[in-house]
């Protein structure tokens, strides 16, 4: 059931239960009416038969139907001398506000008078009982309507409440929502509760899986960090420290033995010196380019790329690599730039380390009147699941966090070979552009 044929079949099922009320009030006082009437009439024949009766009781049995009563809409009077001898109990007068809303003639009724032994039976129109009347069934038919007011205010009041108790229990959900504490919501009668139930389930459950991969990306993060001071420390210590180490020992036998040392002994220390100072420029090349992309920043992303297609193709074992990239691109944020930077690198690892493909396809294109840079890379290795992918570290977290920030989607299918394919569509306007200062990746 739909919230409204509940709130319209509570509703109309209250108006039905006062619409019969008030016809059985109707019925009982059009019950009552009917009585009065009959009986009324029943004494006016009465009176009519003691009247016409010319028996010598006649007089005794007219002034006791006079004084008896309930002759409605007449007020008959037994004189005697002009002295009334019996008449009919008073019924009230006309109210005066009423009396002034009425005609004149109204109380100008002519009486009829009749003779009967010595004694005068006045018969007059009475409209103090007819207004009375009025007046009653007038109070009836007002009360009935307040009743009717306060029972649909009633009915309304309580059908609402009815049909809306499920929004406690939604609340509660929501509230669950928030203290990353989410309650399991109970099956609701009515179709757009349960509907709203079963959608803030699937946010709950949405929710927990974005929070679980926060907390993977934070960890893995930290791991990533740790693992890359250790092999700093590591390079620096091994590889960069002992070249220096072998630099002094080299200046140091030079600042000993200047004036004394052969000429081939200063010539082979200078060799050293400068073997070792090519060294350590190689190395730190090759650490500060595993911290940021060479020649992002002074030759462009597409120089950039070029590179580091170039250095994939030239290592052994690895897939073959064809790539098709525009001979310029717009200006981008430098979130988008390194987002396409990042996404290649991560890709060709992932199909080397992790596909065991023989080709990679690599293709970059501004799409859309140049609105948005599309990358799409695919390869013919052994793919992988919407589960597996899932599951994935650092790797997949961070291409996809870092489209999210550039405000693109990354999204990942199922290669023409058979492999892995994956397509990042970025704005050329992304959402960091306000916060970093483009780069022109023309090169």
């Amino acid at each position: 059931m739909d919230l409204r044929a509940r709130l319209v079949g509570g509703l109309v099922g209250y108006f039905v239960l006062l619409i019969v009320l008030a016809c059985v009030l109707i019925a009982l006082a059009l019950r009552e009416d009917v009585l009065e009437e009959v009986d009324a009439s029943s004494r006016l024949v009465d009176l009519m038969l003691a009247m016409s009766d010319a028996g010598e009781h006649r007089l005794a049995r007219v002034e006791s139907l006079i004084a008896e009563g309930g002759m409605r809409h007449l007020a008959v009077t037994l004189e005697r001398d002009g002295e009334p001898v019996a008449q009919e109990a008073a019924a009230g007068g006309v109210p005066r506000w009423l009396a002034a809303v009425l005609p004149h003639a109204v109380f100008d009724l002519a009486e009829q008078r009749i003779r009967i032994d010595g004694a005068t039976v006045v018969i007059k129109p009475d409209p103090a009982s007819e207004t009375s009347e009025i007046l009653a069934e007038s109070a009836r038919m007002l009360g009935l309507f307040v009743l009717f007011v306060f029972v649909a205010g009633f009915a309304a009041w309580r059908t609402v409440g009815v049909a809306l108790r499920p929004g406690v229990e939604l609340e509660r959900g929501l509230v669950g929502l928030l203290d990353e504490t989410p309650r399991t919501l109970p099956a609701f009668e009515l179709r757009e509760f349960d509907r709203i139930a079963r959608t803030m389930e699937s946010i709950a459950h949405e929710l927990a899986l974005a929070r679980e991969a926060e907390r993977q990306m934070g960890r893995r993060l930290i791991q990533v960090q740790e693992a890359e001071r250790r092999a700093l420390a590591r390079e620096l210590h091994d590889e960069i420290g002992q070249t220096l180490a072998a630099l002094g020992l080299a200046a140091a036998y030079i600042e000993r033995h200047a004036g004394t040392a052969e000429r081939e002994a200063i010539a082979d220390c200078g060799r050293e010196i400068r073997e070792g100072v090519a060294t350590v420029s190689g190395q730190v090349s090759g650490i500060l380019k595993r911290l940021r992309p060479h020649g992002l920043d002074e030759l462009g992303l597409l120089e950039a790329l070029n590179d580091l297609l170039d250095f994939w193709q030239g290592r052994q074992g690895t897939a073959a690599i064809f790539a098709r990239l525009p001979t310029a691109l717009p200006a981008l944020p430098e979130a988008a730039a390194l987002s396409i930077y990042r996404t290649v690198q991560e890709a060709l690892t992932n199909a080397h380390r992790h596909g065991d493909a023989t080709h990679v396809d690599v293709e970059l294109a501004v799409a859309a009147a140049a609105a948005f840079v599309e990358l799409r890379i695919e390869d013919d290795g052994r793919g992988c699941t919407e589960e597996q992918l899932s599951r994935s570290s650092g790797g997949v977290l961070g291409m996809r966090e870092r489209a999210r920030i550039a405000g693109g989607e990354l999204v990942f299918e199922k290669g023409r070979a058979g492999g892995l394919a994956l397509r990042l569509r970025l704005p050329v306007a992304g959402l960091e552009e306000g916060r970093h200062d483009p780069i022109d990746v023309a090169g």
